[in-house]
């Protein structure tokens, strides 16, 4: 009996180790994929008790040709979830929360064309192509119930002219967020929110009409 036990133990953390080791891929891949940048992720802890996921110092790196080093980063983010929800095709979370976030936009003039770290102005083009991923048999989309963005900040730089760091962002409070296109509101979207509400913390009018140039101009 007691050998059978110790076989059954052994077996669970094999299954809680590997198990571990792909969602982190899901995350992972999905985050490159979203943002179209590389990712960086400390860690990521799973607490099957508690039914909680943490990640740990998450950063989307920005192009080296930027002043900052990142274009977003978080020190942590709490993910809640139900243990069975995890083995569906569309991956449900209970709630995600991003304790004080940190994003980094930077606008800089390349021969007479502005260019920006967030690929906004550049996705705007005629000629940009999006990045093709290998296709898949099938696409586990990943979606949020309940998404907290909790005291975000930001830091703006418009071609070395204007500098604002640690802009106070608005507290958020979304629901049903995640990668797919037609069965949540995606990733995307929150982002073009975000970077709104960062336009309107803006104290500076003339800055705000500069950036209204930038982005509102065909």
């Amino acid at each position: 009996m007691k050998r059978i036990l110790i076989i059954i133990f052994c077996l669970i953390l094999i299954i809680i180790f590997f198990y571990n080791f792909f969602l982190t891929k899901i995350i992972h891949f999905n985050l490159e994929k979203i943002t179209e940048k590389k990712v960086k992720i400390e860690s990521i802890n799973i607490d099957f008790i508690n039914q909680e996921l943490i990640i740990n110092n998450i950063e989307i790196l920005n192009d080296q040709k930027f002043e900052y080093e990142n274009i977003f980063f978080c020190d942590e983010i709490i993910v809640k979830f139900i243990f069975l929800n995890l083995f569906q095709q569309i991956i449900y979370f209970e709630k995600i929360i991003f304790k004080e976030p940190i994003i980094y936009v930077e606008i800089k003039k390349d021969n007479l064309i502005f260019e920006d770290n967030i690929s906004v102005i550049e996705k705007k083009k005629k000629s940009y192509k999006p990045k093709i991923y290998p296709e898949k048999n099938t696409d586990r989309n990943v979606i949020f119930k309940k998404v907290q963005i909790l005291k975000p900040k930001a830091n703006l730089i418009i071609d070395n002219l204007y500098k604002y760091e640690n802009l106070n962002l608005s507290n958020m409070n979304l629901s049903n967020v995640g990668t797919s296109e037609t069965k949540s509101l995606h990733f995307k979207k929150i982002f073009k929110i975000i970077l709104t509400d960062l336009y309107l913390k803006v104290p500076n009018f003339e800055v705000k009409k500069k950036l209204k140039e930038i982005y509102m101009s065909k």
